[in-house]
């Protein structure tokens, strides 16, 4: 996937989105950490929603070739944009509830974003990943088979849809956390 991102692009990607919130954690300026935090938290949400409700039935409607075309080199972009970006929207909200002490007395707020945290990784480096993989390979065929790209596509959605509910839930999560100030 590297190869079809591009390793400059994947480079970067993983540099801004992980880079950020260590950067952020170690200035030890719990305001920093929230504004990386939210901006990260608001790109992947809106990466989401935009790929989802936009693009992807935007892509239904245009002929095989052209979806085809355009999938082949988005994919392997979106994944390498999405792993790094989840793993960096977790660390800086871990880092950020430490920062503010939320682990010192941790409220049923604190144990259900953690573990919707940890369910949403493990679905995007899962479940996601591997369809993403699978559906990037296909894409790199000399003629690749449009059948299986549906499937992997549809599966890859179903997928993604979860993680859009579980996003939606965290927020209301994080809601209430704010809420305990």
């Amino acid at each position: 996937m590297i190869e079809s991102a591009g390793s400059r692009f994947a480079g970067i990607g993983t540099l801004l989105f992980l880079g950020a919130p260590i950067a952020a954690y170690l200035s030890g300026d719990a305001r920093i950490m929230f504004y990386v935090h939210v901006a990260l938290g608001a790109f992947w949400f809106g990466l989401d929603f935009f790929f989802k409700f936009v693009l992807g039935p935007s892509l239904d409607e245009v002929a095989d070739e052209v979806s085809g075309t355009v999938n082949q080199y988005l994919v392997p972009k979106m994944a390498l944009v999405a792993e790094p970006l989840s793993v960096g929207v977790v660390g800086s909200g871990i880092g950020l509830a430490e920062m503010m002490g939320y682990f010192n007395s941790p409220s049923i707020w604190i144990h259900g974003a953690l573990g919707v945290s940890a369910l949403m990784l493990l679905i995007g480096f899962g479940p996601i990943h591997f369809t993403t993989a699978k559906m990037s390979v296909e894409l790199s065929m000399p003629e690749p088979d449009g059948e299986r790209i549906e499937d992997l596509f549809g599966t890859t959605m179903k997928w993604g849809l979860v993680q859009t509910v579980l996003m939606l839930l965290i927020i209301a999560m994080m809601t209430g956390i704010r809420w305990q100030i």
